[in-house]
């Protein structure tokens, strides 16, 4: 008979593609994994995993054992949640993963909202600039710039939010005036690092004026309004950040550019209540705050 906690390790196993990766998520040694596995495949009778020096790869087989595994793994997680009662209570974890503009200057103030409403549910928020798996179960929702698509996803518009570019007024007053977007060539651009963009839809220089380079360069967000704030140059940041800001001017306010959120689930994991509510209660905030998401500061 083949044992959930062996499919468990089983799967952790393939998705982090190493027995001490594996081990630190699941809280025990490397050689518990270790012995968990090759019990796995002794009642199988098969080999599950390719063994080398750079890591674990399933076999054949193993990639054959991985649909009914994660199958198994959401009959579990809503069982538990089912029995255990938690749909009222909303106990439990969720991870979000967003990119590091909304996810480190809107969803904070969200989520302290929502956990004064359930307040045994666990919030941890990924806010990075770069994208976490679904699949892997790596987190429980994702928020992303661009709408996927292609794969065995839910998806659901969060809501739109218009970027500008911006500067303070002691930069401006120090340097030439700005009527006409060519104008951006006499002055110090901020922007991202080109080659580590994590999403191509960030490319925005090109769509402001096509051949303007920043000449300060960060892979976030957050580095680049504070590089403006710093009177560094001018960048092109979301309005919902600035306006957070008041010492942020912006700079030809005509040419802004539109941009979306999209937030994307499993269908297993949306059956969990503490996602669905999570979920819901995001858009509801995103719909409350259009002014915020698409005015001018």
């Amino acid at each position: 008979m083949i044992n959930w906690n062996d499919m468990r390790y089983f799967l952790t196993l393939s998705r982090k593609n190493s027995f001490v990766a594996a081990a630190h998520e699941l809280k025990v040694t490397h050689s518990t994994v270790a012995r968990r596995i090759s019990a796995l495949e002794e009642s199988l009778h098969t080999t599950l995993f390719q063994r080398t020096e750079k890591g674990c790869s399933l076999t054949p087989d193993g990639e054959r054992l991985i649909e009914f595994a994660e199958r198994l793994e959401s009959t579990v997680l809503n069982l538990e949640e089912s029995v255990s009662g938690n749909n009222e209570q909303l106990a439990g974890t969720i991870r979000i993963g967003a990119p590091d503009g909304i996810g480190n200057s809107y969803l904070p103030l969200c989520l302290a909202r929502l956990q004064t409403i359930h307040s045994s549910l666990e919030v941890e928020l990924i806010a990075v600039p770069m994208y976490y798996s679904l699949s892997k179960r790596e987190i429980d929702i994702l928020i992303t710039v661009r709408r996927p698509q292609t794969g065995n996803i839910i998806i659901r518009k969060l809501t739109d939010y218009r970027l500008g570019l911006f500067a303070t007024r002691e930069y401006l007053q120090n340097h030439p005036e700005i009527t006409k977007v060519e104008d951006l060539k006499e002055h110090r651009i901020i922007g991202y690092i080109d080659d580590l963009l994590f999403d191509r839809d960030l490319q925005f220089m090109e769509e402001i004026l096509p051949g303007l380079s920043p000449q300060f360069r960060s892979t976030t967000v957050i580095a680049q309004m504070n590089g403006v704030a710093a009177g560094a140059g001018i960048g092109i940041i979301p309005y919902f950040m600035a306006s957070r800001d008041r010492s942020l001017l912006p700079v030809l306010p005509e040419r802004s550019i539109k941009r979306g959120y999209w937030l994307q689930v499993n269908p297993d994991s949306r059956q969990l209540a503490r996602v669905r509510t999570t979920i819901d209660f995001l858009t509801t905030q995103a719909e409350a705050s259009q002014e915020l998401f698409l005015s001018l500061p």
